[in-house]
């Protein structure tokens, strides 16, 4: 067996795409679900947005989209739609963990989901927002506030007229910088969470009928009144009379119809900015910062792949696939007992990367599993693998990244020696200025063979 250390300072970039990745959407509020929760959080008193500043950015750029990430085609083939000729679609729902926090696993069928239209999406606010101020009542920032993103997801569509899906499917705002608010205060909503959340529930349904009766004039002038609308859409999704009406209406008056979409994104800030706002008056403050990692403990969740999602992928971990195209490559969870030999180290399970393309393919630590760092700190990573047959590099790469999620330094090993026997790589680094996060990236790349990883460590050094 032979051990191999690098110091931090040579850096791989590894396309990792997968983490940067957005899938594009197909119904509304795409870019406005981001620009109507920015606006919101700006809209909050100077404390509270200060007390958000770590995750802010999320919050508005990734958190607030996850109810639209939480299907089972990401990680799948045909992007989505069941094209064959289509991508496949990055994981970005195991990345983030999206199923644990929209309570709905729709590959299981487990927990609740919510449908995106009234009276659901009303219903769903309020739990979410409950769900939302349990954690951050117990200072779990990043928990607590990615549930508000979910939270604001069903706000935001709640007010893009859902039941009529021929606007909600079209109703965008072209002149996004129209979307904010001046001089907008913020209130509470209850004296209790159980009360503000009911409260929020009840505002949702009111934005819903806001926004439809600020349409309906429009609507009426294209032949389509507002109730005739809601019921030929609820007897059939994309009702042709309403499907034409709805484009005339978008060809003749155009201005008009970007004015009611940014009427209707406006209010929607105003409930989401009061819905945040309420969240905060019940979190632990001021929010402190968990203490630094203890020096010589493992801090990776699941580091032997042991434990597992039951649906075929180690818990915290995902795959991240830096070629979509490529139909060759394959990752799974391996058990011991799949082929003659035991391609593990301990226990009974390990990663395999099959036939990788030549950009790569990676097992890797999803979001909600990253080691929190502070800059200067120093850290030491192994893993144990094994490559047969392999004819490209797979490496342990380490990558920190900086409060808004995004790598700003990444190190990698020497590669595997494709041998067949188990080696142990390892490497030590220091967490960069602006350093927030630490993930492993056990790598795999243009080869012909397979390549296991099994047994993962990362420990802070001591002082």
């Amino acid at each position: 067996m032979c051990v191999r250390f690098v110091r931090a300072g040579t850096v791989l970039v590894l396309g990792l795409g997968l983490a940067c990745c957005v899938a594009p959407p197909a119904y509304p509020w795409g870019g406005e679900h981001r620009q109507i929760s920015a606006a919101a959080i700006e809209s909050l008193p100077g404390q509270e947005q200060e007390y958000l500043r770590l995750e802010r950015a999320a919050i508005a750029e990734r958190y607030c989209t996850f109810p639209d990430i939480n299907w089972p085609c990401y990680g799948q083939w045909g992007g989505g739609t069941g094209d064959p000729r289509a991508a496949r679609m990055p994981d970005l729902r195991r990345l983030w963990g999206v199923s644990f926090y929209c309570q709905w696993d729709p590959v299981l069928q487990k927990g609740k989901g919510y449908a995106h239209a009234p009276p659901q999406s009303c219903a769903a606010a309020g739990v979410y927002f409950a769900n939302a101020v349990k954690a951050l009542e117990k200072g779990r920032l990043e928990d607590g506030c990615r549930v508000l993103g979910v939270m604001l997801h069903y706000i935001q569509d709640s007010g893009s007229l859902p039941r009529i899906q021929p606007v909600h499917r079209i109703f965008h705002v072209r002149a996004t910088e129209q979307i904010g608010l001046d001089g907008f205060t913020p209130r509470v909503l209850g004296e209790t969470p159980a009360e503000a959340a009911q409260a929020l529930s009840g505002r949702v349904e009111q934005l819903t009928g806001w926004t439809e009766q600020r349409l309906a004039p429009l609507l009426a002038l294209a032949g389509m009144p507002l109730e005739d609308a809601k019921r030929q859409a609820a007897q059939q999704t994309m009702a042709p009379a309403v499907v034409e009406a709805v484009a005339r209406l978008r060809a003749e008056k155009p201005a008009e119809f970007e004015a009611a979409a940014v009427d209707c994104a406006n209010e929607c800030v105003r409930v989401c900015a009061d819905a945040i706002h309420s969240a905060l008056a019940f979190a632990q403050k001021p929010y402190v910062e968990p203490e630094p990692n203890a020096p010589n403990v493992n801090l990776v969740f699941n580091p032997s792949f042991e434990e597992g999602e039951a649906d075929g992928v180690p818990a915290g971990w995902c795959v991240g696939w830096l070629d979509l195209r490529d139909r060759t490559g394959r990752a799974e969870w391996y058990r011991a007992g799949t082929h003659w030999e035991k391609h593990v180290r301990t226990g009974r399970y390990s990663t395999l990367a099959l036939w990788p393309p030549k950009p790569g393919l990676d097992w890797q630590q999803t979001w909600p599993q990253a080691v929190r760092v502070r800059p200067g700190e120093q850290y030491r990573a192994c893993v144990w693998g094994k490559a047969v047959a392999t004819t490209g590099g797979s490496c342990l790469a380490v990558e920190f990244s900086d409060t808004d999620y995004q790598p700003i330094l990444t190190v990698k090993t020497t590669a595997l020696t494709p041998d067949g026997t188990w080696q142990r790589l390892g490497l030590d680094a220091a967490a960069p200025d602006r350093a927030r996060w630490l993930r492993i990236i056990l790598h795999a790349a243009g080869n012909e063979g397979a390549v296991w990883y099994d047994d993962v460590e990362v420990v802070r050094m001591p002082p």
